[in-house]
């Protein structure tokens, strides 16, 4: 009796093992950008970085949503994490601080032209800066997207209260201000 119940017990627990190694297996992939795009095709992707078994994406979804995602790797490849977008400004006029977006609690992101004269300060840390020119140049083109860079902020503690702030790089002036 006691050795049915362990061989049972053996069985179902290398069944399930199987199922979850099977279902894992189909939503991993070996490159973060397949995994994406196992999601949505049609993202048009902006990679931030790639460090060790994480990677950050910027991506704009349907022409008009700027949204940004982490890929993570795993035993059995990389997986993406949640995606998480809104709408940018029709207009594209991001002269000032005219909004950012929270991923989480931990990435602040928004859109800023001139980004190579600009220096965006999250209380007192520095912004990092990706310039969408990286992108092909049809892809800049039909995204409206001449002279933005995204500009970008991780902290290990839930952003909450910051103070955003705009600056001229080589003046120093401030240009804008934005509280969390």
């Amino acid at each position: 009796m006691k050795k049915r119940l362990i061989i049972s017990v053996s069985l179902i627990t290398l069944l399930i093992a199987f199922i979850w190694l099977m279902s894992e297996k189909s939503t991993s992939h070996s490159e973060p950008q397949e995994a994406l795009f196992s999601i949505d095709y049609d993202l048009s992707l902006i990679p931030s970085y790639k460090i060790n078994d994480k990677a950050l994406f910027f991506f704009i979804k349907n022409t008009n949503n700027l949204g940004a995602v982490y890929v993570q790797k795993g035993i059995l490849g990389w997986k993406a994490g949640m995606l998480t977008w809104s709408p940018m400004d029709v207009e594209r006029a991001y002269e000032k601080l005219n909004g950012y977006q929270i991923h989480g609690d931990n990435l602040i992101y928004g859109l800023i032209k001139q980004g190579n004269d600009r220096i965006v300060e999250i209380d007192g840390d520095r912004a990092s800066m990706l310039n969408l020119a990286m992108l092909p140049p049809s892809e800049v083109e039909k995204l409206r997207l001449e002279g933005l860079y995204i500009w970008y902020f991780e902290s290990d503690k839930p952003l909450k209260g910051e103070e955003i702030k705009l600056f001229n790089k080589d003046t120093g002036e401030e240009l804008d201000r934005l509280e969390l």
